[in-house]
């Protein structure tokens, strides 16, 4: 994973800093290296190496995993070195409907996880209380000191204020006001030293895509459908936000300002409101008479979701294309109005309309045609990853979390003399 250098060219020694990100960068996947693997890998020398990994030896980073296999030649068997295993990540994620927590060490082990369906509650500090809560019981379980857990991040609906911690808004919980401290709820729970992240989920469950290197070079617009929708934009190999953090808040983009419903942010006729799954059972309502003899139309209107109109619509029911054909309809002039901004080179759904069946995508693809600007062969690839959010949420964070906790400059340099 390339990350950028946090340490200052100016600084002096910075050789020796660069030196020591490289090493460490190398031990990121969590594997067992000798210090020749880690000279091949990175191209610094075998001694240059060495002492970055007595560096770290030192400041209980890296450990020794014993010694390694000697060679066809034979000869003396190199000794091992790991990332220090008693050094944790935990990551929660708080949604409208969902918590969960996953710690990890950081070396990228999955050491134990939790899950429960859970309402927000209308207080935002007795949700992060909720959270921290578990999260201690979480810890104790696994016998986890507090001074142990170098790091935890929060995903979390609305946009995230990165330098205070707070929550500026979120419509799915409306109740709780602007700039609520989410940052400031959570640090009771941990040690004073832990660092602390919040992240918007649709951004967080992008993160993962970061780690593709055919993206690096592309302009990809990753859409989050769940509870709500929103966006992550990445360029360049980075994550767009803006100063409002409002970039990727797709879900919030006027669509048709004459519908009737009211979206959480004030508007109305909002992109989130009219590919919801409470929009198509209005639709489903208002059409089922019309399709006596459809399979969709015979679900309890309560029990239709998004992934399961997709599932009737591969099957042909002609209830289930109408309500397809309007999603795809709605969902190309949005797509049409973002890439006059932003231009992607792909586009990625994720959660419900991950499950877009054959013909949704065959109509999505006729409605942007429709464009004379764009090219004849499409303006942009579309794909529909179909992997788990809460995985993806779960990667995601813990890759938040590295970037954050190894990007400090306290790390890689020598302790102050007292």
């Amino acid at each position: 994973m390339e990350r950028k250098n946090p340490i200052s060219p100016s600084m002096p020694g910075d050789l020796k800093y660069a030196n020591r990100i490289q090493v460490i960068n190398a031990f990121l996947s969590g594997g067992v290296f000798s210090a020749n693997d880690i000279a091949s890998e990175t191209g610094l020398s075998r001694q240059t190496v060495m002492k970055s990994i007595q560096f770290f030896l030192r400041s209980r980073l890296l450990v020794s995993a014993g010694k390694g296999n000697s060679t066809k030649a034979g000869g003396k068997r190199p000794e091992l070195f790991m990332l220090f295993g008693e050094k944790y990540f935990l990551c929660i994620t708080l949604w409208p409907q969902d918590l969960r927590l996953h710690l990890y060490t950081i070396g990228k082990r999955l050491v134990d996880s939790l899950s429960l369906t859970l309402p927000l509650p209308d207080s935002p500090k007795a949700a992060i209380d909720n959270a921290g809560q578990l999260a201690l019981r979480l810890l104790e379980k696994n016998r986890v000191a507090r001074d142990n857990l170098c790091a935890v991040s929060l995903s979390t609906s609305g946009t995230v204020d990165y330098q205070t911690g707070c929550l500026k808004y979120s419509s799915q919980s409306p109740q709780w006001g602007t700039n609520v401290p989410l940052k400031e709820y959570l640090k009771p729970w941990f040690g004073p030293d832990t660092l602390i992240f919040l992240e918007n989920a649709g951004k967080m469950t992008a993160r993962p895509f970061l780690l593709e290197p055919e993206l690096s070079g592309k302009r990809v617009l990753v859409i989050f459908s769940c509870w709500g929708l929103s966006s992550c934009l990445m360029e360049g190999g980075r994550i767009l936000s803006g100063k409002n953090s409002l970039i990727g808040e797709i879900g919030h983009m006027i669509i048709d300002p004459n519908d009737p419903e009211a979206c959480g942010c004030g508007s109305h006729g909002c992109l989130e409101r009219l590919v919801s799954e409470g929009r198509v059972r209005l639709l489903l309502e208002r059409k089922r008479g019309d399709y006596p003899q459809s399979a969709l139309g015979a679900v309890p209107v309560e029990q239709v979701t998004i992934p399961e109109l997709f599932r009737c619509s591969q099957g042909g029911d002609p209830l289930a294309r109408e309500l397809v054909d309007y999603l795809a309809g709605v969902f190309a002039r949005a797509l049409r109005n973002i890439s006059l901004v932003f231009d992607p080179d792909r586009i990625v759904f994720q959660g419900d309309y991950a499950q877009a069946d054959a013909f949704f995508d065959k109509r999505l693809r006729e409605y942007l045609g429709e464009f004379q600007y764009y090219p004849s062969g499409g303006p942009f690839e579309i794909r529909y990853d179909r992997r788990p959010l809460a995985e993806m949420d779960a990667l995601g964070s813990y890759t938040a979390l590295v970037e954050r906790y190894f990007d400090a400059p306290e790390l890689y340099m020598e302790p102050a003399a007292e």
